[in-house]
């Protein structure tokens, strides 16, 4: 019995080693949107070198104060994705394997808009600005024409001719089966990269009344591997002694092949708490936030109700429905 608990004990110690060497390895969170650029690009040509073919970019497109603003509208938002797209698809189309980036858009409307704010179709270098669907002169026969009118309709969707990227923005939950019959298209072959979406959100959505069935996450978005996903989260915790409510915040961040880190913010900056191979449950992220806070509090008795414990639908998986892992990994 000893000398099973001395190598139970050894085990943990080696298992905390090895965290905390992860800990002092994992790349830092962004400073700057540059930063971020430059951050995305490596993990995505990091995740297509793997193999990867469907991906996902995600991070905040302004500063938070401007995303919170009463006057940011979903043009300003869609604008800076725009201009943050173009730069992540001019940094993959200098490279042999993507040298055309298609920067996707669901429909036409958003498409044109996007070259009436760039004037040309064509933002970069071996970059193009395109609508997933037909036009309606490029309609095959009067039925697609219509389905081509109201943005509806399999056979209206069209792959980019030549391109080796796609770059896809502006997407909603109800368009996300249209990226699926893409990737069907292109035999799931031509690399997807699902920029700043807000898939957790998305997730969310699914099921309710006029959107896609769960088992869209199931099958498609079960697929998508983050290769970039940088999401912030700001919680409150009671407490049984004054000030009797604690706000504090964190972030879950992974550049590709890292792990993901939970990250709390300490006012100046964000400290590293653990690096996990697996993305964690929400839930548990706050938890492991909340962990560290009292630690760094000192005073752990006076944190009383911190909330039951949540995990989404997807994140439990209770029936065993999901048919990938890479969302997770």
């Amino acid at each position: 019995a000893a000398q099973g608990f001395v190598q139970q004990g050894a085990t943990q110690l080696r298992s905390l080693r090895v965290a905390s060497a992860a800990m002092e390895e994992a790349m830092p969170p962004p400073q700057t949107m540059s930063q971020c650029i430059s951050q995305a690009t490596s993990a995505v040509r990091a995740a297509l070198a793997d193999g990867a073919k469907l991906l996902e970019v995600e991070f905040p497109p302004l500063p938070a104060e401007q995303m919170e603003a009463a006057d940011t509208s979903a043009y300003d938002i869609a604008k800076a994705n725009t201009a943050l797209a173009v730069s992540l698809a001019r940094n993959l189309a200098a490279d042999e394997t993507t040298k055309s980036v298609a920067i996707l858009y669901p429909d036409l409307a958003e498409a044109d808009r996007a070259v009436e704010d760039y004037g040309t179709d064509a933002p970069a270098a071996g970059v193009s600005f395109h609508s997933l669907r037909k036009s309606f002169l490029e309609a095959d026969g009067v039925g697609d024409a219509l389905l081509a009118l109201i943005g509806k309709g399999k056979s209206t969707i069209k792959p980019v001719e030549g391109a080796d990227c796609y770059v896809c923005l502006t997407f909603s939950a109800q368009e996300l089966p249209d990226l699926e019959t893409l990737c069907e298209l292109e035999n799931f072959d031509t690399p997807l990269v699902l920029f700043n979406l807000k898939l957790d959100t998305q997730r969310g959505d699914l099921g309710l009344p006029a959107f896609p069935p769960k088992d869209l996450q199931w099958r498609f978005l079960s697929r998508v591997k983050p290769a970039y996903y940088l999401r912030t989260r700001q919680y409150s915790l009671s407490m049984p002694t004054p000030p009797f409510v604690v706000n504090y915040q964190g972030a879950i961040f992974r550049q590709y092949p890292g792990g993901f880190q939970s990250l709390l913010d300490t006012g100046s900056k964000y400290r590293c708490v653990t690096v996990d191979q697996e993305r964690p449950a929400l839930g548990t992220f706050k938890q492991t936030l909340t962990n560290a806070l009292q630690l760094e509090g000192g005073k752990t008795e006076q944190f009383a109700r911190t909330g039951v414990k949540a995990i989404t639908w997807w994140e439990e998986d209770k029936d065993n429905n999901e048919l990938h892992k890479d969302w997770r990994l």
